[in-house]
Order: structure tokens, then C-alpha cells, then sequence
């Protein structure tokens, strides 16, 4: 009997077993496809802002007439956005087409559902790719040493700034989580970095000479020389601009120059869901994905800086977050606080946490009638899973 294109959703991702080998990945990798473009291909790792730098990479090679094809995780609503062709996810029959060719194997072999996941863009690419050089971008998972996405060859890297997060496999401190991160800095890249932490960066650097790599470090002062004033848009986030930093000076570094009119084309294409979202502007309602401690002070900070008041925040999160650095700053904006409670197995204890800050839990259905009926400016907040679901709901009103 025929599987339903849920149910094989759903055999997927099940599948949590250990990662395979690196040495695995790349011999299965040569026995299943032709050799990767290494030459035209961007590895991305960090803690936040990934996603945003493949977006600002997709903008503004777009702004060149370039094709690209990208890889990212987690998704929001559906599996397929994982694979974008063009700034565009791939449909979900394409998926489903992709998914019956390989299963077989990837059962076979007991592969993980992240490297199936890089299995179905390595097809996916495949299928679009043009006769002109195709750019691909492809973001970590987790870390970056041991990633699957490192069993492939590149010629460039970006690794946005490092925060706490995913610490119970890369370690306790910014060090030890760089030097996973770091992973990624193979012999001969260019990696572009706006890193701040000096033990950080002091990990990133010997990473590079010792493999004879390039690092591109870029700061505040680097910031200060562009005039955004020409081609920002008011609107995005404050933390979008070293994201954008990163995209951009890769490449400027790998030889594109860009006009102030294709700049400010790339800021009106760019768009990231769930990330500083406005979801309704009368009352203002905001939807961030924000999940660690990093993610939340670069939300908040951006909001204060906006002058945005906010009246009301709904905030939910996982067991292995930091939450109470994370609910602390978030008083920072106001002490209306709800938590919200959503299918999920790895979901904190909402009431231990709602006894603490003397605060209520709802749940999604209750959250999406109080947020149809306030008149309250409102964020919410906390997790990329809790922003799918609510993303998803104001999709389909």
C-alpha cells in the first residue's frame, strides 16, 4: 500500500540516529552524484543570522543576474522550503518525486534525516541546474567540524557571530562552540566573518593559517564606511546590516560590484519569514524567531532602537534553551509576558515558568483569538517551531 506524502514526512523525520562519518558521507556522495561545484558554492555556519545571510546572498546575486540554488534548515511550515531554487522553494511534489527516488537508500544505509535532507538538495540542484555557473549556498545544521554539509568541498564560507546555543553538543563556552563552528574553514577558502568575541575570532584565525585558508574579519568600522543612508530600508532590523555586511563583502571579495540602484533592488527583494516580521501594523503585531539568548538581545535591541513599544509579549520555548536570560531581557520591553504552549516534545515547563514570572500559559488557539481581538502592539517570540505555527496560521486567514 502506497505511503501518503505525509506518512513519508513523517518516516523522515524520524529518523534521529548519529550522524555517519564524514569520510561516509563523501564516499556515498560520489557514488550518487556528479562531483559538487565547489567553485561556485558558499558554506555558511554561525549561530544566528545563517538563514539571513543565504537570503542576502540569494538578493544580491539576483541583482547580478545570477542564478542560485540554496540550502537551508530548519523550515517553518513545510519541509520543501529546506530547498530554494532562485530565492524560491522547491514544490512539494518535487519533494515527494525526489523523496521516492532515494528512500530506498536512505533507509538502507540508516541515514539521518538532516542528511537526507542534503541527499535531496544535492538532487534538487541537480535537476535546476543551468548551463550558466550556478551559485549554491548551503547552510550548517549543527556546528560545522562534524556537520554533513562539510563532507562537500567550497571555495567560500561565512560564519555569522557566535552565541549559546545547541551547547550540549558543541560545548560550554564561545570558544568551544567556535571551534565547531570553525569546522567549516577548509584549506584554500575565503571566509568572511563579523565575529566579535576575541576568543572567537583567536579560534577562527588559527583555523585559518593552519590549513592556509583566507579570513576576512569585518567590524563596526567596516560598517561605518558604507552610507546606508543611499539604500537601507528603515524597516529591517538593526542586526540585519552585519548580515548584509557579511553577503556583501564576500562578494565584493569574490569580484561583483554593485550600483546603489542594484543595492537598494536587493533591499526590496530581500525578505526572511519570521524574522522581524510585521505580521499586522494596526496594532502592531511582530513575529521573531528568536531562540537564544543572542538571537533575543539583537530582537530586542533592534526594537528599542526603532522606539517600538511594545505592550504585550507571547513567548514560548524549548528545555534546552536558556530561558531565563532569555525572559529577563525581554522585560526589558515590558513585563505583559504569556507563555505559550504548542505540540512539541522538547517543549520547557511553561508552568514551572509561569509560576516564576507570575505569568499566564495559553495555548495556540487561545493565543491566536487574543491576538485577533487586542488592540495591544504585540511580539511574539522564542522559537523558530512556535513562529512555523503561527506564521502558518495568519498564512491562512
Amino acid at each position: 500500500m502506497s505511503k501518503t506524502l505525509n506518512e513519508k514526512l513523517t518516516e523522515m523525520e524520524a529518523c534521529k540516529f548519529h550522524n555517519h562519518d564524514l569520510t561516509v558521507l563523501k564516499q556515498w556522495d560520489k557514488e550518487d552524484f556528479v562531483p559538487f561545484d565547489g567553485q561556485h558554492a558558499i558554506h555558511v555556519a554561525g549561530t544566528n543570522g545563517k538563514g539571513s545571510v543565504i537570503t542576502w546572498l540569494e538578493v544580491l546575486f539576483k541583482a547580478q543576474a545570477c542564478q542560485t540554488r540554496s540550502f537551508i534548515s530548519p523550515h517553518l511550515i513545510r519541509h520543501n522550503e529546506r530547498f530554494r531554487i532562485n530565492g524560491q522553494a522547491i514544490t512539494m511534489q518535487e519533494w515527494e518525486t525526489i523523496y521516492d527516488a532515494f528512500c530506498d537508500r536512505f533507509f538502507a544505509r540508516r541515514m539521518t534525516m538532516f542528511e537526507m535532507d542534503l541527499w535531496m538538495a544535492r538532487q534538487a540542484f541537480i535537476h535546476h541546474q543551468t548551463s550558466d555557473p550556478t551559485w549554491t549556498m548551503i547552510e550548517t545544521g549543527l556546528g560545522g567540524s562534524q556537520d554533513a554539509t562539510t563532507a562537500l568541498d567550497y571555495k567560500y564560507g561565512i560564519i555569522t557571530q557566535i552565541g549559546f546555543d545547541h551547547m550540549a553538543f558543541l560545548g560550554s563556552t564561545k570558544a568551544e562552540i567556535a571551534q565547531a563552528k570553525a569546522g567549516i574553514i577548509q584549506p584554500g577558502m575565503l571566509v568572511v566573518t563579523f565575529e566579535k568575541d576575541p576568543d572567537c575570532l583567536a579560534v577562527f584565525q588559527q583555523r585559518a593559517r593552519s590549513v592556509h585558508a583566507k579570513l576576512k574579519i569585518l567590524n563596526d568600522s567596516d560598517l561605518a564606511q558604507v552610507d546606508f543612508s543611499e539604500f537601507w530600508n528603515l524597516h529591517l532590523p538593526a542586526y540585519q546590516k552585519e548580515n548584509f555586511m557579511c553577503a556583501y563583502t564576500l562578494l565584493n571579495e569574490i569580484g561583483y560590484s554593485f550600483s546603489c540602484d542594484q543595492l537598494k533592488q536587493a533591499i526590496q527583494d530581500f525578505f526572511w519569514p519570521a524574522r522581524f516580521q510585521v505580521l499586522r501594523q494596526d496594532p502592531y503585531l511582530v513575529l521573531d524567531g528568536a531562540h537564544n539568548p543572542d538571537g533575543i538581545e539583537a530582537l530586542v535591541s533592534s526594537l528599542m532602537q526603532s522606539h517600538t513599544k511594545i505592550d504585550q509579549i507571547y513567548f514560548s520555548v524549548l528545555a534546552d534553551k536558556q530561558a531565563h536570560v532569555m525572559i529577563r531581557r525581554l522585560q526589558d520591553l515590558t513585563n505583559n509576558l504569556h507563555f505559550v504552549s504548542f505540540e512539541s516534545e522538547r517543549l520547557a515547563d511553561l508552568d514551572q515558568l509561569a509560576q516564576e514570572y507570575n505569568a499566564p500559559v495559553v495555548e495556540l488557539d487561545t493565543l491566536f483569538q487574543e491576538l485577533a481581538t487586542t488592540s495591544k502592539t504585540t511580539l511574539v517570540c522564542g522559537s523558530l517551531y512556535f513562529a512555523g505555527y503561527v506564521l502558518e496560521h495568519f498564512l491562512k486567514l
